[in-house]
C-alpha cells in the first residue's frame, strides 16, 4: 500500500506544480482570462485534496489502529491526556484515539523474579553472613498486581516491574536479613526462619507499589568451595552422631523391654 500512496502524491504535486513559463505569461496579462486547463485544474484542486486526506486517513489506520486488545489474564488501562481521567478494561480490544489517549495493559497472572546476581558466592553481588563470609543463595519471588491497586497506580508503574520494582525491594531485603545469620544458620538450621522473615519484610515494601507478593522460596545454598567441604563434613559428623545416640536409644529400650519380659 505504501508504494501506491507514494506514487499517488507524486502524481498529484506533479498535477499542481506551475511550469515555469506559466508565473511570467500570467505576469504579463494581468487582467487577461485564465486559459480553459487551469480553470480545469483550479475545479480538480479540493476533490483532489480530500482524497488525498481520506487516503492518508487511510493510511494512518492501517499503519496505526486506533484499538488496543487486552487479552486473558490482562488488565487494560486507557488514561486520557487532556482530562487525566482513567478507565480499566478487561478481554477484548479497546478503542484509543491516537494522540488524545494512552492505553497500557498489565498482566494479572502470578509472575516469577529469581535473583540471579546472588545466587552464587562468587558472583556479581553476593551476600555477606554474620561471619563476614560471601555466600550465595538461588532466591525466588513469585508476585502478581493487585488488581485493586492497577488503575490508581498505572501512571507511575514502569514497564518492566520486576526490574525495576521487585528486584531492588528483593536486594535491600534479603541483604540485611543475611547479615544477621551465620553460615551455619542459613545453611541448615534457619532456612526456613529465614524465609519467612524476608517475606514479612519484603510484603508492605511490594504493597506499597501495587504488588501482592505471594511466596518467597529459598532454594540451593552456595558457599567457597573450601567452606563448603569443612560445613559438609560437619553436617556429616553430626548426622552420625545423632545415628550413633538414636541407635543408643534403640538398644536402651530393647533391653527395657526384655526385662520387662523376664518380669513378666
Amino acid at each position: 500500500m505504501q508504494p501506491r500512496l507514494k506514487s499517488l502524491v507524486e502524481s498529484i504535486q506533479r498535477l499542481f506544480a506551475k511550469p515555469a513559463g506559466v508565473t511570467g505569461a500570467m505576469a504579463g496579462r494581468a487582467k487577461g482570462v485564465p486559459s480553459q486547463a487551469w480553470r480545469g485544474l483550479v475545479d480538480l484542486k479540493m476533490p483532489l485534496i480530500a482524497l488525498g486526506a481520506v487516503i492518508g486517513a487511510a493510511w494512518l489506520l492501517v499503519k496505526h489502529p486506533p484499538f488496543a486488545d487486552v487479552g486473558r489474564g490482562e488488565v487494560g488501562v486507557r488514561m486520557n491526556r487532556v482530562t487525566g481521567s482513567v478507565d480499566e478494561w478487561r478481554e477484548g480490544s479497546v478503542l484509543v484515539v491516537p494522540g488524545l489517549q494512552q492505553m497500557r495493559v498489565f498482566p494479572l497472572r502470578d509472575q516469577t523474579y529469581r535473583a540471579v546476581q546472588m545466587n552464587r558466592a562468587d558472583g556479581p553481588a553476593p551476600l555477606q553472613s554474620l561471619e563476614g563470609l560471601s555466600l550465595g543463595i538461588d532466591l525466588q519471588v513469585r508476585y502478581a498486581l493487585d488488581p485493586a491497586k492497577v488503575v490508581t497506580m498505572a501512571k507511575s508503574l514502569p514497564d518492566n516491574i520486576g526490574t525495576e520494582i521487585v528486584e531492588p525491594a528483593v536486594q535491600g531485603v534479603v541483604y540485611k536479613v543475611i547479615a544477621h545469620y551465620t553460615v551455619r544458620e542459613i545453611f541448615s538450621t534457619k532456612r526456613a526462619e529465614i524465609q519467612q522473615v524476608v517475606e514479612s519484610e519484603l510484603k508492605p515494601r511490594l504493597a506499597a507499589d501495587g504488588i501482592v507478593l505471594r511466596g518467597v522460596l529459598i532454594g540451593k545454598v552456595d558457599l567457597p568451595a573450601d567452606y563448603k567441604r569443612g560445613m559438609e563434613g560437619l553436617l556429616a559428623e553430626e548426622l552420625a552422631t545423632e545415628k550413633m545416640r538414636y541407635t543408643l536409644d534403640l538398644k536402651d529400650k530393647q533391653v527395657k523391654a526384655t526385662e520387662l519380659d523376664a518380669q513378666a
